[in-house]
């Protein structure tokens, strides 16, 4: 059976969950009548996340089980166009898994086919070995993405954490960023670095991504520590973020504009139209 969790769904959920009735009763009434860019969806066997910013940006997170332990996430950019700038890359994820208390999660595997991008040819599939080895296997091979210690570059995974955006705080994050404007729910600079490893579309056609190490659409996540938690148990809210900063967040369901003041971060459809644009000038003037 397939459930889609509407917005005052989301608001029900966290009035049992103590949120008190002066908060949101005028984050509701912000809502209601507004376009919404996410949804979530639970189908017994699955749970899906998706949102877009409404100018091109969108992702979808999908969470399965195998065996008894252990929870499956599977982050895509499905962007509507190729990434164009750093600030279009899917570089972190955020969530919860919620029973009384969050789920004892643990990170058991990461991967993802990694490119080495290149903006006047075809971008070529790469394998990836911190901290600095890159080989070009035939057939390609994925990449093992769990970042741990410094120079590792790739994806880390955090616990612990308390992201307040849609719902109750979110405990979990993955991330291959800093993400220093949502401190302390950011990512260990020393072990992610850059924005190396970020979630793309298309081939790479401009310089600001040139000789990089991408993951191109997906990456998969598996985390232990699942036992005795279900998929209904992963509570109907989770963020996006895009860039490094994160330039941009696309939380689901979508915020209140009081929410996103507090955590921070400004709207970004019109900011990433703009850098769209200059990279697409950019692009032009190196081929002059």
């Amino acid at each position: 059976m397939v459930r889609s969790v509407s917005l005052r769904a989301v608001f029900t959920f966290l009035k049992r969950a103590g949120w008190p009735a002066l908060v949101l009763a005028p984050a509701l009434a912000l809502f209601t009548g507004a376009p919404s860019h996410g949804d979530v969806i639970y189908t017994g066997s699955s749970v899906v996340f998706s949102g877009s910013n409404g100018a091109g940006l969108a992702a979808r997170a999908t969470f399965t089980t195998s065996g008894s332990n252990v929870l499956k996430l599977l982050l895509e950019n499905i962007s509507s166009s190729p990434t164009m700038s750093p600030a279009e890359l899917l570089t972190s994820f955020y969530f919860n898994v919620l029973s009384g208390t969050a789920a004892p999660l643990t990170y058991q595997n990461a991967t993802g086919q990694v490119y080495l991008t290149k903006k006047n040819q075809p971008d070529k599939p790469a394998s990836y070995v911190p901290p600095n080895t890159v080989t070009f296997p035939d057939p390609p091979q994925p990449s093992n993405l769990q970042a741990f210690v410094a120079n590792d570059d790739t994806w880390q995974f955090k616990s612990g954490l308390a992201l307040v955006a849609t719902g109750p705080p979110l405990a979990f994050g993955v991330g291959t960023v800093g993400n220093s404007s949502l401190a302390p729910n950011n990512f260990n600079g020393n072990i992610v670095d850059g924005f190396d490893f970020g979630i793309y579309k298309g081939d790479v056609t401009t310089q600001n991504l040139d000789d990089t190490l991408l993951v191109r659409d997906a990456a998969h996540f598996e985390f232990a520590g699942f036992g005795g938690f279900n998929l209904a148990q992963v509570t109907p809210h989770a963020v996006f973020g895009f860039g490094t900063k994160p330039d941009c967040i696309i939380s689901v369901p979508e915020p209140t504009a009081l929410v996103i003041a507090t955590v921070g971060i400004a709207a970004c459809g019109a900011r990433q139209l703009r850098r769209r644009r200059a990279a697409a000038l950019g692009g032009m003037n190196a081929g002059i």
